[in-house]
């Protein structure tokens, strides 16, 4: 069992050592830590996604409009740089837009980032797509989902708007528990952000080096 904390902190610097800008990264490390607060697997998403994505150019991943509608390069989404676009449009969504997306990986991922537009604006966000719909409100938020449509790997359609109605919140329970080959996928990944060792850092390190203390 890991404290929220660490998977915040451990989460940021995978996502930037996968390449995302800090900024992106810093909220990727919130995004894990938001979904593990209400007992959802954040820290297994967030490695999924990197993974997915790893060596992929952010421009291939990154929303570009089309008809009105959010599609990526690539073909599917990257749901941290989307939710990161969806923030800015904070305003927007507020104000009664919808935000259409195409092809998305990993969908709850974005939930962080529609909670944020919520808390931002005082306005309940909605989200969802095939099997599961989610509502984000300033003070809480309430999940309908259908067998494994919440986790599911990818989506075809998802949407973004504000909400319709407005659903009792609902309690949740944290689960910091993060299983073995998730963490040491993000240790994998956070480890590409430390520069390698090289002789000059290692003799300006601890210990004596070449130096005679004695």
């Amino acid at each position: 069992m890991f404290s929220l904390n660490e998977i915040e902190v451990t989460g940021k610097r995978a996502a930037r050592g996968a390449g995302l800008p800090w900024g992106i990264a810093e909220e990727a490390g919130k995004a894990a830590r938001w979904l593990v607060e209400r007992g959802l697997p954040g820290p297994r998403l967030l490695a999924e996604v990197l993974t997915r994505n790893d060596g992929r150019d952010y421009a291939d991943l990154a929303p570009v409009s089309d008809q009105g509608t959010w599609q990526a390069p690539s073909g599917r989404l990257c749901p941290l740089i989307a939710g990161a676009a969806l923030a800015d449009r904070a305003s927007e969504l507020a104000a009664g837009g919808e935000i259409a997306l195409a092809a998305t990986s990993l969908p709850l991922l974005l939930a962080p980032y529609a909670a944020c537009v919520a808390g931002q604006t005082g306005a309940a966000i909605e989200i969802g797509w095939t099997g599961a719909t989610l509502t984000l409100m300033p003070d809480g938020c309430a999940i309908v989902a259908e067998g494994d449509a919440l986790t599911v790997r990818s989506a075809e359609h998802v949407y973004c708007r504000r909400a319709r109605a407005i659903p009792a919140a609902m309690t949740f329970t944290a689960d910091r528990d993060v299983d073995a080959d998730t963490w040491s996928r993000l240790g994998d990944f956070a480890q590409r952000t430390f520069a390698p060792a090289t002789e000059a850092s290692r003799l300006a390190g601890a210990g004596a080096g070449l130096t005679d203390n004695d």
